[in-house]
């Protein structure tokens, strides 16, 4: 118990500073901020595990933002360094892999180490789902934010014999594909 109040405790500060500080930056929009305290919180009080991989997350992807900040400004309408996330940027990069940590706590209880041995539990089904989930999304953060620097232009990826302006949606080149 003391280790679950002192686990939600440190929790509660750790997404109380990401949140502020995201909104200071200007990071993160005031709905964005409060999304990410909601999403914070119940990562770390989920467990370290999940916390530490939150974070890992935000971090890695708030710094590649600022990467080629002046190439980004060129080519991206209405970029910002800071990157402005809403609630619902903020949800659509966590909820599902929330979803999957609150699941685990709820039905199997405190973080355990994972056993590749028995990978049809529950526990390690749930742990691996948040894990990869964060890993998608960070590959997907990562490949659109060094992807627009790259020098060769995009290809659309439903149609990869045409070339696209570099920050089109849909739009893949040789250095963001090797994210």
């Amino acid at each position: 118990m003391w280790e679950q109040l002192a686990r939600t405790s440190a929790g509660t500060l750790i997404a109380y500073k990401l949140a502020t500080g995201g909104l200071k930056r200007g990071s993160l929009q005031r709905d964005g901020a409060a999304a990410a305290f909601v999403v914070g919180l119940l990562s770390f009080s989920c467990s370290i595990r999940c916390g530490v991989t939150l974070l890992f997350f935000y971090k890695s992807g708030s710094m590649l933002t600022r990467v080629g900040a002046d190439v980004k400004r060129k080519v991206e309408e209405g970029y910002a360094a800071e990157g402005q996330r809403g609630a619902a940027q903020v949800l659509a990069c966590s909820a599902v892999g929330v979803a999957a940590a609150v699941l685990r706590r709820a039905l199997v209880g405190p973080d355990a180490p994972l056993d590749f041995s028995d990978l049809a539990s529950a526990g390690n089904r749930l742990t691996l789902a948040y894990v990869s989930f964060f890993a998608c999304c960070a590959g997907d953060t990562w490949a659109s934010e060094l992807g627009v620097l790259s020098a060769s232009p995009p290809r659309i990826i439903t149609q990869p014999w045409r070339t696209a302006p570099a920050g089109t949606n849909g739009g893949v080149s040789a250095l963001g594909a090797r994210f």
